[in-house]
């Protein structure tokens, strides 16, 4: 089971696309002041991540179709697909929501009436980061991928619980995610597709 061609070029573009987001962030810091949030430069970062957290998904997805290739267990990166799905849905309402909530009912929003959003949004960060740890664990006792990926997945999976803007949350893991899917989707003469040695 290969993963999908449309969504290879998705997977290998997260890592670069996340860097750009990154970098959005950064100018829109220094240029907004206070209003960063309604910055056109943090607006078109937030848009970036969610194409970014779309990507680490597809790369999910592809160690997920590898794991079942090599007949290997899948509940690891199916956890990291749920969890990446989880998280570019709060991107898209921070993105969509959030922000047609604060200019027509910026009442709702101070009202603290949406706490149970925040609890939402950090449990599909708790999901994303387990399943991005486990499926690096995964992925280095399968060895799917050489050990060195296998351990920055499960540092991007660790980071992605720090607190920091989204952009700098999600560099690692999204570098991590282009790297697999790079690595799992490419032939590699004179080897099986199974394993990429170490």
């Amino acid at each position: 089971m290969d993963i999908p061609s449309f969504l290879r070029p998705l997977a290998l573009a997260a890592g670069p696309i996340t860097v750009v987001a990154m970098g959005l962030v950064f100018a829109a810091a220094a240029t907004a002041g206070p209003d960063i949030e309604s910055s056109p430069l943090a607006v078109a970062s937030s848009a970036l991540l969610l194409a970014a957290l779309l990507g680490i998904g597809a790369a999910a997805f592809s160690v997920l179709a590898r794991a079942r290739e090599v007949g290997r267990g899948a509940a690891a990166p199916a956890l990291a697909v749920i969890g990446s799905v989880l998280v570019a849905g709060g991107a898209w309402a921070a993105l969509f929501v959030l922000p047609s909530l604060a200019a027509e009912a910026p009442d709702v929003l101070e009202s603290g009436a949406l706490g149970s959003v925040m609890v939402g949004y950090v449990a599909s960060y708790a999901v994303f980061a387990f399943g991005w740890v486990a499926t690096g664990v995964a992925s280095i006792r399968a060895r799917m991928v050489p050990t060195w990926l296998g351990v920055l997945v499960v540092v991007g999976g660790a980071a992605s619980m720090v607190p920091a803007p989204e952009a700098l949350r999600l560099l690692v893991v999204g570098i991590a995610a282009t790297l697999v899917a790079r690595g799992l989707t490419a032939p590699v003469p004179g080897r099986t597709r199974a394993t990429v040695s170490a």
